[in-house]
């Protein structure tokens, strides 16, 4: 059955009312041959690492496996042609494609995306052959779970371009794949999460306790830490959102400050070239946690 037939059954959900046995988001894997359990892990934990700000748990599914009666508000069907392991690293390919790339249907972005890791391995070799054996795996995974979040970010947010640097950049060096903590630019993040509001509304509704890690990534992209400083205790330019010693805030609380204070706000943003917060009810939850846990 063809890669596009067998994901007929899949549904993207538009809204939310019913959350039983629907994901936030899900995707759905496929692989031409099975990686190490370690590349395999390495990117579904890479994944996550870099769409944790969002506060969204993602629900990994085989496509083997597809029953035809799975539902999840946002979703992503993933290909990985070739080798995805470390073995055989001595004669690479020559092929010179694309690390990932993302299906378009009638200039729409579908949620069909192909990670090649034959390419991923001979752009990475010389690098792999240098790092320790017993590492290697991980490494490599990854590097792929990357290219992976990059392909994401085209399917979620449903565009085309690309950012100035970070995980959205069009072209990615071997140190950005090989290195340290690789992640999205703010303005990337936030065009995400507003992609992803009814998948975040979703989760919100059946989860018991707002995202402190999504709150502080909201409070510095929105500039919120800019003007009320960087815990929320007020600076010369905005008075404190939080006090030390003081009751924890509301969600309720800070939707009512927001709402007053919106004019003042937008002058003070302006005056400091920040956009103003317009913050949905979930944002504002999951601001009230990281605000909280600061204590």
């Amino acid at each position: 059955m063809s890669y596009f037939l067998r994901c007929l059954a899949l549904a993207a959900l538009p809204a939310f009312g019913q959350t039983a046995g629907i994901a936030p988001v899900a995707i759905f894997t496929d692989f031409q041959h099975s990686p190490s359990p370690v590349v395999s892990d390495s990117i579904r934990q890479e994944v996550e690492n870099i769409l944790a700000p969002l506060g969204l748990p993602l629900q990994w599914k085989s496509l083997a496996g597809l029953r035809g009666d799975e539902m999840a508000v946002a979703l992503a069907v993933v290909t990985f042609h070739g080798n995805c392991n470390t073995a055989d690293l001595i004669n690479p390919s020559d092929k010179r494609s694309p690390l990932g790339i993302t299906h378009i249907s009638g200039g729409v972005v579908i949620p069909f995306t192909e990670v090649e890791c034959d390419r991923v391995r001979a752009f990475l070799r010389k690098d792999l052959q240098r790092t320790l054996s017993e590492k290697r795996d991980a490494v490599f995974g990854r590097a792929v779970g990357r290219v992976l979040a990059h392909e994401l970010f085209h399917i979620f947010v449903g565009t085309t371009h690309h950012s100035s640097g970070g995980v959205a950049e069009p072209f990615f060096t071997e140190s950005e794949l090989m290195g340290g903590e690789f992640q999205f630019e703010s303005s990337e993040m936030r065009l995400l999460r507003a992609s992803l509001k009814q998948a975040r509304q979703q989760y919100a509704h059946s989860r018991s306790a707002a995202s402190p890690l999504a709150g502080r990534s909201i409070f510095q992209e929105e500039g919120c830490a800019s003007c009320h400083g960087a815990q929320g205790q007020g600076s010369g330019s905005a008075p404190a959102i939080r006090i030390a010693g003081s009751r924890p805030l509301e969600p309720k609380a800070l939707a009512t400050k927001l709402a007053k204070s919106f004019t003042t706000m937008y002058s003070h943003a302006r005056n400091r070239r920040l956009k103003a917060p317009a913050l949905d009810d979930e944002e504002i939850a999951d601001v009230v946690s990281f605000l909280s846990e600061l204590e």
